[in-house]
């Protein structure tokens, strides 16, 4: 038996860093939404470029397995040079790869990330065959051999699954955390409401609890405890909404709680999201209050942001836990 099984997508990532750039934001009476700025037509200097392997299902599968858990991934690769890389790299990192999928009619997964001087990217995305997984693809029984399943991002013909898994694993006794995609917010509390009833654990961002709940922005913090409360009110057990450098807040049955961020140097915030829900889930398996293992989430998140890559700052759970212990929440 598994300790966790991780669903979603899988990419081989290019990583673009680019410190000649503008941010611009534009701003109305209801939110402020940012740009990144480059010169239309001209030739852009790049300071540095990485490529290495992403995607929500492989970043979370190694998260989980370098914090000591037994660790399997379900995505689906195309029979070519970074869906090998890939496995690979799984395979390195000691992920069971037995269930993964491979098409022969669609390529890997690929990403370019582009970053620009605060830290912050731009992702150009090409799902490949990830989005083309299917329940057909799976061996049901073996993926749900396991205590937690975490199901990432999904859209295309494998947006289905963000209702088939979770009500198959609640059948069988699995816990199931996610962390969900546009296609899956696009449908509000009421259209995911069936999934949420059977979900141990939600993660959002702020920018993606705003878009499922509708609520307002507010500047005081009652905005996010009316998120919190709707989405746990429509049956999900433990709500986290993170809101990078600002911390996060969640939500339980012991009430509300907030974990500050830990103060570091920004080099990149991609994986940012996947580190902190595998940390946090991480803490959840063995077993510790939603803020002790929130604690572990921001922890892991800020080890990976002060690199470039989604797993290259990825914590062990003794590295997690004296990461924690050794440093007070925003510093």
């Amino acid at each position: 038996m598994f300790d966790v099984v991780t669903v979603g997508s899988a990419t081989e990532d290019v990583f673009v860093i680019v410190h000649d750039t503008v941010v611009v934001r534009i701003q109305d009476a209801k939110a402020e939404r940012a740009y990144l700025g480059l010169d239309h037509g001209a030739k852009i200097a790049v300071d540095n470029i990485e490529i290495m392997t992403g995607g929500g299902a492989t970043n979370t599968a190694v998260g989980l397995a370098r914090m000591g858990l037994k660790t399997a991934c379900v995505s689906k690769l195309g029979r070519d040079g970074p869906g090998e890389r890939i496995q690979a790299e799984l395979d390195r990192e000691g992920v069971d790869t037995s269930l993964l999928a491979f098409s022969d009619d669609h390529r890997t997964g690929y990403s370019v990330i582009i970053t620009c001087f605060s830290g912050e990217r731009t992702v150009l995305t090409y799902r490949g065959a990830a989005e083309q997984l299917t329940l057909a693809d799976l061996d049901l029984d073996a993926v749900l051999d396991t205590r937690w399943l975490f199901i990432g991002s999904l859209r295309g013909p494998a947006a289905a699954l963000f209702f088939e898994l979770p009500k198959a694993a609640a059948s069988r006794g699995v816990k199931v955390a996610a962390n969900p995609g546009g296609t899956q917010l696009a449908l509000g509390l009421d259209g995911l409401r069936p999934v949420l009833a059977n979900l141990e654990v939600i993660f959002l961002n702020k920018h993606e609890a705003y878009e499922l709940t509708g609520v307002q922005p507010d500047p005081s913090r009652a905005d996010e405890y009316a998120m919190l409360r709707s989405i746990a009110d429509a049956g999900c057990r433990r709500v986290v909404i993170t809101d990078g450098e600002e911390g996060a807040d969640g939500y339980d049955e012991a009430g509300p709680c907030y974990v500050p961020a830990y103060s570091v140097k920004v080099a990149s915030t991609v994986g940012a999201g996947d580190a902190f829900a595998s940390g946090c889930v991480a803490g959840l398996v063995r077993g510790l209050p939603l803020v002790e293992a929130m604690r572990l989430g921001a922890a892991n998140a800020a080890s990976v942001v002060q690199q470039v890559g989604a797993k290259t700052g990825l914590l062990s759970w003794d590295e997690a836990v004296a990461f924690a212990a050794s440093r007070r929440p925003g510093t």
